[in-house]
């Protein structure tokens, strides 16, 4: 099997995740990138990645070693051209519950000696998980879990991937991760503007996690796929299925009422760089017999399952 690229935001319960998958796969078999200042960062990436900034020669030399993860603080984009964004996987968290945990890291372990407020208004700590997870659809990703619903994540992801890795705890900032942390109505307010991104990718998030959660539940299969494009004249995707590389057929309604069905079988160009199954032949079309009118809702729905892929206004 492709080695698994673990984009692991921090604060996410990613330490936790990373060290049962190097329990799960043998720490031969695991690799790290946490920049080359760490001690953490494998020999191999500072070699390849660092040092020679050949990163093919980096991912061939991984299939040598029959390596089966790669783990970093590092930014989707660095490494899903070539893992591929089916073997890409990560966490994501509330996102002002995200940030208190940072920051408290800050002060626990770097020293930080500042208050929340002057934290959180950094730059670099502003809609962090957005930056982290930019260029790549959240639709795409192999699989997205929730720090809140850790252990559901983890069974869906072994199922998913047909791994066994068990759920361990580490890195606990608290002893109590049950309640949220509470902070004053203006730290409140302010963290919610500032993060706007963030809190849009982290609801989306949620959406698509509780729907594969309530699909993995039913034992129904999980389809990865969205609406790219609407107009009052037509529409267009893309998707396929998690687990096999056939076309996958989607139901095309306009306000409710079933007018196509088609196999998403087109090439997507514009999407190869992300590494997609079935040499990115996961595109569908669709032009309307006549122009929609303004406000018409469309949906694309996997018929097989029920499971909704998009639903958008014709503006």
């Amino acid at each position: 099997m492709s080695p698994i690229f673990f984009v692991h935001i921090p604060k996410t319960a990613g330490t936790s995740f990373r060290k049962a998958a190097e329990q799960f796969f043998s720490s031969e078999r695991v690799f790290y990138d946490y920049s080359p200042t760490e001690k953490e960062t494998s020999s191999l990436v500072c070699q390849w990645i660092y040092k020679e900034r050949d990163f093919l020669s980096f991912y061939q030399e991984l299939c040598n070693k029959n390596a089966s993860f790669l783990s970093g603080h590092v930014n989707a984009s660095k490494y899903v051209y070539l893992f591929g964004a089916c073997q890409t996987v990560t966490f994501v968290r509330d996102p002002v519950q995200r940030i208190v945990s940072e920051y408290q890291h800050f002060v626990r372990h770097h020293g930080y000696e500042g208050d929340l407020p002057s934290f959180y208004r950094k730059p670099q700590f502003i809609n962090r998980q957005s930056k982290i997870l930019q260029g790549v659809p959240l639709e795409a990703i192999g699989f997205l879990g929730l720090n809140e619903a850790y252990e559901d994540s983890l069974a869906i992801l072994n199922q998913r991937y047909n791994f066994d890795i068990q759920s361990i705890d580490m890195n606990m900032g608290r002893t109590d991760k049950t309640t949220n942390y509470e902070l004053p109505k203006e730290q409140l307010e302010e963290l919610n503007y500032l993060n706007q991104q963030d809190i849009r990718l982290y609801r989306m998030a949620v959406r698509l996690f509780e729907q594969r959660r309530a699909l993995f539940n039913e034992g129904k299969s999980y389809v990865h796929g969205a609406i790219h494009q609407l107009s009052d004249k037509s529409t267009s995707g893309w998707a396929w299925h998690a687990k096999n590389d056939s076309p996958v057929k989607v139901s095309v309604l306009i306000n409710g009422k079933k007018i196509a069905t088609l196999s998403s079988k087109d090439l997507r160009p514009a999407f190869l760089r992300l590494g997609l199954p079935r040499s990115g032949y996961v595109g569908f079309h669709y032009n309307f017999e006549a122009p929609l009118i303004k406000g018409s809702v469309v949906e694309v729905v996997v018929p097989e399952t029920g499971q909704l892929l998009g639903k958008r206004r014709v503006q």
